[in-house]
C-alpha cells in the first residue's frame, strides 16, 4: 500500500496504548517496555522479487529484519508469513524460499519459532520479528535536529532493477551487486548509526528515500535537503527510469511527498528518488563534525555510507 492511502487509514484511529508502550503505530516499529526489557516489534512480507527462490526467502528475511536494526534494537526470534499455492507451485519451491529465510535467520542470530501459511494465488513470504534494545536504547524517526547530516548506507534503484527483471529486460546477474546489498542485513549499519550518536533513524524500503525522508522530517518536525549527485544509485536504475521502467510505487511515493517538495530536477530523477527499494540501507541523522570520525568507523565495520543531505529547520523536503 502506498503511503499516502496508508497514512491516511491511520489517522484518527483510536489506537490504545498502555503505560509500557514506548513507540506505537507510524514509526518503523513498535516499542515495548515490559519487566525492564525494552522489546521491539515488526512485521514485513513480500511478494517474490526474483526468479530463485533461495535468494527471495532470504532477502526477504533481510528485509523483515530491518526495521529492527533501525529502531535500534537486536532481532532475538521471527514468525514465518507464508502465502502459497501449491496447486501451482512445487513445494520444493516453497523448501528453497524457507532454506534461504533460515540460512539469513542464523546469519543474524534470529530463532525461527514458527509461523502461519495460507493458500494464496500470488506467493509472499516474510516474517514477524521480536528483538530487544541493549540497556534499553532505541532510536526512532523523531529526533532529526536542524544542521545536522543525513546519511545513508545502501544505493537506492532495487525496486526498479526488480521491474527490469520482471519485464524481461534484465537477467538476475546482470543486477548481482544489488542482490548482494539486499542480502546485506543492517545489523553493522546499526552498530555504525548508533556508535556516531545518531538521532533519529529510518530505513529506507518501499516508500522510497523521498518518502521515508519525508517521515522523518514529519516526525522531527524539520525539513530536509538532499543532493541527488550525492546519492548513490545503481546505474541500471537510472537507465531504465530514463526509459520510463519503474514499478508503480514510485509514482504513489512521489505524489506522497509532492506537496511539500521543492525541486528543479528532472522528472525521471526524482522518480528513481522514490523508487520502493527493497532491502534498502539506514537512513540517518547526525550532527556535524564527525565527518571524519564517520568515515573512519564505517570502513573498522565495513559498511558503506554516502552523506547526501542535512537537515532544515524549515519543514520542506528540498531535492537539489
Amino acid at each position: 500500500m502506498g503511503p499516502g492511502d496508508l497514512q491516511e487509514i491511520l489517522e484518527g484511529l483510536n489506537v490504545y496504548t498502555d503505560e509500557h508502550t514506548l513507540v506505537t503505530v507510524g514509526d518503523d516499529a513498535g516499542v515495548y517496555e515490559y519487566g525492564g526489557v525494552v522489546w521491539v516489534h515488526t512485521v514485513d512480507f513480500i511478494t517474490p522479487i526474483l526468479n530463485d527462490p533461495y535468494l527471495w526467502g532470504a532477502i526477504s528475511s533481510a528485509n523483515s529484519l530491518s526495521d529492527v536494526y533501525a529502531m535500534g534494537g537486536v532481532p532475538l526470534n521471527a514468525l514465518a508469513i507464508v502465502g502459497f499455492n501449491n496447486c501451482d507451485l512445487e513445494v520444493s519451491t516453497f523448501k528453497e524460499v524457507m532454506r534461504g529465510a533460515v540460512d539469513k535467520l542464523r546469519e543474524a542470530k534470529t530463532v525461527l519459532l514458527g509461523g502461519h501459511t495460507i493458500d494464496d494465488k500470488e506467493p509472499k513470504f516474510g516474517l514477524a520479528v521480536a528483538g530487544v534494545c541493549p540497556e534499553g536504547r532505541y532510536i526512532t524517526q523523531g529526533g532529526a535536529k536542524p544542521g545536522q547530516l543525513l546519511i545513508l548506507t545502501k544505493p537506492i534503484g532495487t525496486g526498479i532493477l526488480v521491474k527490469g527483471v520482471k519485464e524481461g529486460l534484465l537477467r538476475e546477474k546482470d543486477i548481482s551487486n544489488a542482490i548482494e546489498n539486499m542480502l546485506t542485513l543492517n545489523d553493522k549499519a546499526r552498530t555504525l548509526m548508533l556508535s556516531l550518536g545518531a538521532t533519529s533513524c529510518t530505513d529506507v524500503t518501499g516508500f522510497g528515500l523521498l518518502g521515508h525522508a519525508w517521515n522523518v522530517c514529519k516526525s522531527s518536525e524539520v525539513g530536509m535537503r538532499i543532493y541527488f549527485e550525492k546519492v548513490p544509485v545503481y546505474e541500471l536504475s537510472a537507465h531504465l527510469v530514463k526509459k520510463k521502467i519503474y514499478p508503480k510505487g514510485a509514482m504513489d511515493n512521489l505524489k506522497f511527498v509532492k506537496e511539500n517538495l521543492r525541486s528543479d530536477l528532472d522528472l525521471w530523477k526524482l522518480i528513481l528518488l522514490c523508487d520502493p527499494v527493497t532491502s534498502g540501507g539506514l537512513l540517518f541523522t547526525v550532527d556535524r563534525g564527525k565527518e571524519g570520525y564517520l568515515q573512519n568507523k564505517a570502513k573498522e565495520l565495513n559498511v558503506n555510507l554516502w552523506i547526501v543531505g542535512e537537515v532544515l529547520p524549515e519543514r520542506v523536503l528540498e531535492v537539489v
